[in-house]
């Protein structure tokens, strides 16, 4: 109808794509001192010497 009437009309087009990826990230602690936040330990958690824990400890055994 708009090329009947010869009226100019504006058309705007707006493309918007997200892409959120979770990237794993590999990140070495120091032997001394202490680690504030959380720690996740994918495999074995060999301790030689004392574990200290000020707060809340969990374990589970997955078969």
């Amino acid at each position: 109808m708009a090329k009947i009437f010869d009226v100019d009309l504006v058309i705007e087009k707006v493309i918007i794509k997200e892409v959120i990826k979770e990237i794993p990230v590999e990140k070495q602690v120091a032997l001394s001192g202490t680690i504030k936040g959380d720690v996740t330990v994918k495999g074995d958690l060999t301790v030689e010497g004392s574990l200290i824990v000020d707060g809340e400890v969990s374990c589970f055994k997955i078969k």
